[in-house]
């Protein structure tokens, strides 16, 4: 099992052509519509060999990856926290949220899932991860501060949280 919370889908108000690099999306012109931004991400894939993209963080390796039409969420950059296999179980159990009809809520209901998991998690703060592939408990723990930062960004921007 495998999932990613974030903040609920909001349309994009631009698209850019991108190599997935946070800076290089962040410079990319924008294009008013997908269809724009695919067709010049495909023109400048097409191209023989083509220079890292503005701002890239990996100069050395952008021109090697592929370029994709990606849209630009209107409050920006959403932040994610993905969690895999026991962990996602785990996550879900210590929300609240185990039951097959939660994939979101609004932020500060989420947050006060957030704040009691924390407040009842035993030995947060100072407990070693379990090693090998048993839960660890720093782990989740981190994983809860993440969902806690989330959970707040959200509702700054008046967003629900999802996941799935």
């Amino acid at each position: 099992m495998s999932l990613t919370f974030t903040a609920e889908y909001r349309g994009a108000v631009a698209y850019v052509v991108t190599c997935g690099c946070g800076p290089a999306t962040d410079r990319a012109p924008r294009y008013g519509s997908y269809d724009d931004a695919a067709a010049a991400a495909q023109e400048t894939s097409g191209a023989h060999a083509r220079a890292p993209l503005p701002g890239c963080g990996m100069p050395g390796e952008c021109p090697q990856y592929p370029l994709y039409a990606e849209g630009i969420d209107p409050d920006g950059a959403v932040p994610e926290v993905g969690v895999h296999g026991d962990n996602a179980r785990c996550l879900l159990v210590l929300l609240g949220l185990s039951g097959p009809d939660h994939h979101g809520s609004p932020a500060g209901a989420f947050l006060g899932r957030v704040l009691t998991a924390l407040a009842l998690m035993p030995g947060t703060g100072s407990a070693p991860e379990t090693p090998g592939p048993g839960l660890g408990v720093g782990h989740l723990h981190r994983r809860l501060l993440d969902l806690h930062d989330l959970a707040q960004w959200c509702a700054r921007h008046g967003r629900a949280v999802s996941w799935g």
